[in-house]
């Protein structure tokens, strides 16, 4: 138990620092003016002086470092106290999903900002859309909160509202998730920015308008 207690503290750390490592054994080969922004074709738009870089790596782990040790314990002020114990074995297991995807960012900044170009754009959008795959396996098993899921006013105030409407949700999370991985790594860049945007769009109103209707239906019978 001591053991795990150390990994817990230690992991956040260990992962950023990667970007951080990453940072020091590139510095010597960095130019003076770095891409500081891209546009939407991967090319660089607006530079700035190198230490940039560091500031925002330095900026990039302080949060990620605070998001993990937030989602692990945020179960801890959850008000619905009934479903604390379940909704905090899946919010560690978010948490570190979350770090693993932000060490990623940062490390591919870096490498933009090394080679002067946004290539590899493809793996981040991959990425986070396999994030929102994952996010989909785990909403099924999500309980009723304030702080995770489709949190509406009638899911939060009915139970079989909210099981249902996270039912649904997985699945379109889960596929969805895994069809902008696979259009992220066949679009060219310009299309799968719209696509991606559409595509979250869509896995968020369908069970949102879900929800809505049930409540509607419920009320009727009620």
């Amino acid at each position: 138990m001591k053991k795990y207690k150390i990994f817990y503290w230690l992991l956040p750390f260990l992962l950023m620092g990667i970007p951080l490592l990453y940072l020091a054994i590139v510095w010597k080969n960095l130019p003076a003016m770095v891409p500081t922004h891209f546009g939407v074709d991967g090319m660089p738009d607006s530079y700035g002086p190198k230490s940039k870089i560091l500031y925002a790596q330095i900026i990039l782990s302080i949060a990620g470092i605070f998001l993990y040790f937030l989602l692990r314990n945020i179960h801890k002020i959850d008000p619905r106290k009934k479903f604390a114990p379940s909704n905090a074995a899946l919010m560690a297991k978010m948490s570190v999903v979350v770090l693993l995807l932000m060490s990623v960012i940062g490390i591919l900044v870096i490498y933009w900002s090394l080679h002067g170009t946004a290539s590899g754009v493809n793996i981040l959008f991959c990425s986070i859309s396999l994030l929102f795959a994952y996010i989909g396996n785990l909403l099924h098993s999500v309980k009723p909160n304030y702080f995770a899921g489709f949190r509406l006013p009638w899911t939060l105030e009915n139970e079989d509202n909210w099981r249902l409407t996270h039912q649904l949700a997985s699945k379109i999370w889960f596929w969805g998730g895994i069809i902008l991985a696979i259009f992220s790594l066949l679009l060219p860049l310009k299309i799968m920015v719209f696509a991606f945007m559409i595509g979250v769009v869509i896995m968020t109103i369908i069970p949102i308008r879900f929800s809505y209707k049930l409540y509607k239906q419920q009320n009727k019978q009620s």
